[in-house]
C-alpha cells in the first residue's frame, strides 16, 4: 500500500462544520430524498495520486457533484504524495511527499482552480511524512512524521502560503503517528499512533502553534488507529481502527481537551476501515472499509455522540477505497479508490444514506481528496 494516510484534510473536517443539512425523512415508496441545495457549492476538487506523483485537478458541478478534469488536469508533486490540506481562504494547498521528506506548496488560481508551485516549492519535514493538517485559524500546518515519531509544526505566511518551522519545530508523539486532528476552536490536537494503539492529546498555543501534552498525554484506541476526526460541534471524536474493524468513539472535554471513551466505546465497521467523515450537521458519519470495498453509513446521536448503523448500513465503492471527503455544502461525498484509480461520487440523502452519482478517473493510486466550496 503506497499511501497510508489521507488527510481529511482538517480544513475539510472543520469546513463541513460551517453549514448544516436538513434532518432526514423518506418520501412515499421509501426512496431517500436528496439534501436541499445550500448557500454554498463545490467548485474545485483535488486528488493526490501516490504512484505517479501528481495532484489531479477538477472543476465540480454544484448541481450534481460531478468532477470534470481542469486544464491543465494535473500538477507534479514530490515522491509519493499522501495528504492534501487547503488553507481556510482556499488560496493555498499543501501535500506531504512521503519518500522525499518534504511538503509541496501551491497557490490556487481562484478562477480556474489551477495550481502553481510556490517559490520555494517545498519545505523539508521529518522522516516519512504522511498526516498533514491545517490549524483552523490557517496560521499553522502540522505534519505527522511516521518514521521519526514526531509532529512537525510550521508557520504559514498569510501573504504567499510559504511555510517556516516553528519554535520548537517538532513535538514527540507515540509510535508511528499517522494523522492529526483539531477541535473546531483549534485549542486541542489529537494524533493517532499506529504502533501504540493510542491517541496523543495536546493543547495548542494559539500564538506560536506549539503543542503541549495534556494530562493524561494519551488515550487508548483499538488496534491500528488510522486517523481521527472531531465532529462539527467539537464534542465528539471518532477513530477508525484498521485491523480491529471498528470506529472508536470519544467525548471531548471542552475545558481540558481530554478524551473519554463513550459507552459503548466502539462500533463495528466493514473490513479494514481507514477513514471517517462527519456531515456538516453532525447527524451522519461514514467510514471507508478498505478491504470490503464499502462505506459504512451511520446516524449520530447528537447528544451522546454514539454511532448507529443506518437502515442500509453499507454502500459499495471502487477497489481499495482509502480516503473520504464530505464537501462544505453537505450534499456530496467523495472517496478515493486506490486500485480503481478513480474517485467515487455520492449524493447525501436527507436520512444520511448515500446514493451513487458515478465516478471520475484519477491518476495512479489516488490516496487523498480535497474539495473547495464557495
Amino acid at each position: 500500500m503506497l499511501g497510508k494516510y489521507m488527510q481529511l484534510l482538517v480544513l475539510g473536517l472543520f469546513a463541513v462544520a460551517v453549514t448544516g443539512c436538513s434532518s432526514g425523512h423518506l418520501t412515499g415508496g421509501g426512496t431517500p430524498t436528496p439534501t436541499p441545495t445550500p448557500a454554498v457549492n463545490p467548485v474545485f476538487a483535488y486528488v493526490a495520486n501516490t504512484a505517479d506523483n501528481t495532484i489531479s485537478i477538477y472543476t465540480v458541478s454544484g448541481a450534481t457533484g460531478a468532477l470534470t478534469p481542469a486544464t491543465p488536469a494535473t500538477v507534479t508533486t514530490g515522491n509519493q504524495p499522501n495528504g492534501l490540506v487547503v488553507d481556510p481562504l482556499s488560496k493555498f494547498i499543501y501535500t506531504a511527499n512521503r519518500l522525499n521528506n518534504t511538503v509541496s506548496i501551491y497557490t490556487i488560481n481562484s478562477t480556474t482552480g489551477a495550481l502553481t508551485p510556490n517559490t520555494p516549492a517545498t519545505i523539508a519535514t521529518g522522516g516519512g511524512p504522511e498526516g498533514l493538517s491545517m490549524h483552523p485559524s490557517g496560521k499553522f500546518v502540522y505534519v505527522a512524521n511516521t518514521n521519526d515519531n514526531t509532529v512537525g509544526v510550521y508557520l504559514v505566511s498569510a501573504a504567499n502560503g510559504s511555510l517556516s518551522p516553528a519554535t520548537p519545530a517538532t513535538v514527540t508523539t507515540g509510535g508511528q503517528p499517522l494523522a492529526i486532528a483539531f477541535d473546531p476552536a483549534g485549542k486541542f490536537a489529537y494524533v493517532t499512533n499506529e504502533l501504540d494503539n493510542t491517541l496523543s492529546m495536546f493543547a495548542v498555543n494559539a500564538t506560536t502553534g506549539s503543542l503541549t501534552p495534556l494530562t493524561p498525554a494519551t488515550v487508548a484506541t483499538r488496534a491500528t488507529p488510522f486517523m481521527a476526526v472531531v465532529d462539527p460541534s467539537g464534542r465528539f471524536v471518532y477513530v477508525p481502527n484498521e485491523t480491529d474493524n471498528s470506529v472508536s468513539m470519544y467525548t471531548l472535554n471542552a475545558t481540558t481537551g481530554v478524551l473519554t471513551p463513550n459507552t459503548p466505546a466502539f462500533i463495528a465497521t466493514g473490513n479494514q476501515p481507514t477513514a471517517v467523515a462527519v456531515t456538516p450537521s453532525g447527524k451522519f458519519a461514514y467510514a471507508v472499509n478498505r478491504v470490503s470495498g464499502t462505506i459504512s453509513m451511520y446516524t449520530v446521536n447528537t447528544t451522546t455522540g454514539i454511532l448507529s448503523p443506518a437502515a442500509t448500513p453499507f454502500i459499495p465503492t471502487g477497489a481499495l477505497p482509502f480516503a473520504i471527503f464530505v464537501d462544505l455544502s453537505g450534499r456530496f461525498v467523495y472517496v478515493a479508490n486506490e486500485n480503481s484509480n478513480n474517485v467515487s461520487i455520492y449524493t447525501i440523502n436527507t436520512d444520511g444514506t448515500l446514493t451513487s452519482a458515478g465516478t471520475a478517473a484519477a491518476g495512479n493510486t489516488p490516496a487523498a481528496v480535497a474539495v473547495i466550496d464557495r
